[in-house]
């Protein structure tokens, strides 16, 4: 019975002086260096080559720019000239396909105006022949008849060979019409490829353009990046991956990222490498931050990244 009691208090001490310090060690932070980086990050081109002939002095001074904002114009002389010369043959292109359609409405009058003295005529002719039968008239007469009747057929299959001419011109002018509207629409596009915009709401990187500046076709103008979605880039040793958990190193798992100034930002790990570096031996990680407060942050500022907060 006395040994039996020695064991269950020595049993009771051995797990209060295991357990905890177990739990203690279930889970530990550890701090890791990282830098902010833009996740909404793009580089901005002209399209065409030209010179500068106006600059936003908005976008310059700020260095900010909102969606569709024109940044810079290169001189439009030469794609506004081309444009007006496209505008004028479109629209005599226009002119000529509805002249093309009048003469189809034409030709289909003709037709039934043809048809209705074809109709005359056909009627004349069997009077002339009834007449002629019953001797009433000679045979030149009767010739006369039919030779009219002749020229009404001719005359009405004419016509018709006038009307398939007239809807085959329309049709040829309809796509002189298509192919004139294409070409419109293409020196539309050369126009607006002498401004540059901004393609949405962001902060301006290196954007230093200066009027009379003659610049290349693909030529880098600036980078432009959403100042609230950024990230953090860091790298984690593999010795501390062995129990990813243990430190907090999960996919999903909230950290708190924290400037120099002492400013807590939240955030959490949005992504985790597969890949180690073949020297350093450490692994590429994204921590995820939270809009507001990314909004804050300057671009490649220097970071540190507390995994486990309490």
């Amino acid at each position: 019975m006395l040994k039996t009691k020695v064991l269950t208090t020595l049993g009771a001490v051995y797990a209060a002086l295991v357990f905890p310090l177990k739990a203690s060690e279930s889970v530990q932070s550890i701090a890791l260096a990282g830098t902010v980086i833009a996740d909404n990050k793009a580089t901005l081109s002209y399209e065409t080559r030209g010179c500068i002939n106006r600059v936003s002095q908005d976008a310059l001074k700020s260095s900010l720019a909102s969606v569709d904002q024109v940044l810079v114009e290169l001189d439009d002389r030469s794609a506004a000239l081309s444009l007006k010369t496209a505008q004028a043959v479109l629209s005599d292109l226009r002119a000529a396909l509805e002249e093309r359609a009048f003469a189809v409405q034409v030709a289909k009058a003709e037709i039934l105006r043809v048809t209705e003295e074809q109709t005359f005529v056909n009627k004349e002719y069997d009077r002339t022949l009834i007449l002629f039968q019953r001797g009433l008239v000679n045979e030149t007469t009767l010739d006369n008849a039919e030779r009219k009747k002749l020229d009404a057929t001719f005359a009405l299959q004419r016509a018709e060979e006038d009307l398939k001419r007239s809807i085959s011109t329309k049709s040829r002018a309809e796509i002189s019409l298509e192919i004139g509207q294409l070409e419109y629409e293409v020196r539309l596009l050369d126009v607006d490829a002498l401004k540059l915009r901004a393609p949405f709401d962001g902060v301006l990187l290196d954007f230093m353009p200066k009027v009379g500046d003659c610049v290349a076709q693909g030529a880098l103008a600036a980078s432009i990046y959403a100042p609230e979605e950024k990230s953090v880039e860091t790298y984690i040793y593999v010795e501390q991956l062995v129990e990813p958990e243990k430190v907090g190193v999960v996919i999903g798992k909230p950290v708190n990222v924290v400037r120099t100034n002492g400013q807590v930002c939240d955030g959490m790990f949005s992504l985790i490498g597969t890949e180690a570096n073949l020297e350093s031996q450490n692994v590429k990680a994204t921590i995820e931050l939270e809009a507001g407060c990314a909004a804050e942050l300057f671009l490649n500022e220097a970071v540190t990244i507390v995994t486990n907060p309490d």
